[in-house]
């Protein structure tokens, strides 16, 4: 498999693999989790947009934690967990399924949500929450969006530049770069036959190595 499954589609196969154990650490979750899905190396390697975290570990990170909050698994030690005798009673007579609303059946997976709940609404925006998607992943998401607004935004508002605006635009953009020390070594050009010249950086105090 080059695709990796979607958090929610993972809580079930960990919950079966943990069923085969009595105590497996996140790493032996991880990897058995991965062999038995039958995931290539390439797709193991993915990474968030951000590139700050792996891909899958960070989907099988909250099909843990989520089917940890529910009561169906148990952590016994520190990265160390273990199947509950809940989840034991629902692998008798497993759903297809388990996803967030099928865990809104167990109360403390509720009072659980119900807290989190909030502090995810002050961190992203109403249109980019999917219940698919991890918090990180849905907080990216919102992130790409607003710089995505942002970037159209300024765009527009360049394009609505006088003339001599866009050039001192330019220049600014120049001295950001790096070009001259300040906005002092730089001068527009006067407007008129300026052979397509808007502006003069130097990029020393004493003008001799000009741009």
């Amino acid at each position: 498999m080059n695709s990796i499954p979607q958090y929610h589609t993972l809580m079930l196969p960990l919950l079966k693999v943990m069923g085969t154990r009595n105590e497996m650490t996140t790493k032996q979750m991880r990897d058995e989790v991965a062999e038995n899905l039958g995931l290539t190396v390439e797709a193991l390697s993915q990474r968030l947009p951000s590139g700050t975290q792996n891909a899958f570990d960070n989907r099988m990170g909250w099909a843990r934690t989520y089917l940890f909050k529910a009561g169906l698994l148990e952590r016994p030690r520190r990265a160390t967990y273990a199947i509950s005798e809940t989840g034991r009673k629902l692998l008798a007579n497993p759903p297809s399924e388990i996803d967030v609303d099928f865990l809104k059946s167990y109360e403390q997976f509720n009072q659980f949500l119900g807290s989190s709940k909030n502090d995810e609404e002050t961190l992203v925006p109403a249109e980019v929450i999917d219940d698919q998607l991890t918090p990180e992943e849905q907080i990216e998401k919102g992130v790409r969006q607003i710089q995505r607004e942002l970037q159209l935004e300024v765009l527009d508002r360049v394009k609505q530049l006088p003339p001599e605006g866009f050039e001192q635009l330019v220049l600014r953009l120049l001295v950001g770069m790096g070009y001259g020390g300040s906005m002092a070594d730089v001068q527009g050009v006067a407007r008129g036959a300026d052979g397509g010249v808007d502006g003069v950086v130097n990029q020393d105090h004493l003008g001799l190595d000009r741009i």
